[in-house]
């Protein structure tokens, strides 16, 4: 398997694909939107590489960091998520972005990626929710990410918008129970 490449971009397609060329091997590589804007044509890039074989393919996907193909990773376990789909999902949002719809149950955002319908969006979000906090290197999970869940939903049962809830949570200090959260955020609102 190919875990890593580092090499020279020779060519950038628009529609996620690169030719990395690595010691005088070009290598074909599927990117997401959010890695493909981080790279430059001519320039020296390192991709973290997941390997996708079949009987009749053998694809590479990379990823600008390991935390990005750890996500992908998960969502290619989802049923009904292969890789490209998930790729796709990738493209639609950054990785901390949709950790946080898949964490705060926001299957609007994750339907807004094209090829993703509602249905779709609400089985991610079940497999997936409580196994994704973001984290330096990987995916782990979090008892205080929990407690933010737990607040989320205890504002939204006020009225409150989603928008504004995740806004003030992201200000509340993470060291606090659930009642200083809430009550932190809910004077912010």
């Amino acid at each position: 398997m190919i875990s890593w490449l580092s090499g020279v971009v020779r060519e950038l397609d628009p529609l996620g694909l690169i030719v990395l060329d690595v010691n005088g091997v070009g290598y074909e590589v599927s990117v997401s939107m959010q890695t493909l804007v981080s790279l430059k044509q001519g320039e020296k890039a390192s991709l973290h590489i997941h390997s996708y074989i079949r009987e009749d393919q053998f694809t590479l996907f990379g990823f600008s960091d390991v935390k990005e193909r750890a996500l992908f990773r998960q969502l290619n376990k989802v049923s009904g998520i292969g890789a490209k789909t998930a790729l796709n999902l990738m493209s639609g949002m950054n990785a901390a972005d949709l950790m946080q719809a898949i964490e705060s149950s926001d299957d609007i955002a994750i339907a807004r990626t094209p090829g993703i319908g509602k249905k779709t969006a609400q089985r991610l979000i079940l497999e997936l929710r409580g196994k994704l906090i973001d984290a330096d290197v990987g995916l782990t999970t979090s008892a205080n990410h929990s407690l933010h869940h737990d607040v989320k939903s205890a504002l939204l049962n006020l009225g409150y918008k989603p928008v504004q809830i995740d806004k003030v949570l992201k200000a509340v200090d993470n060291s606090l129970d659930f009642e200083g959260m809430f009550r932190v955020a809910l004077k912010a609102l």
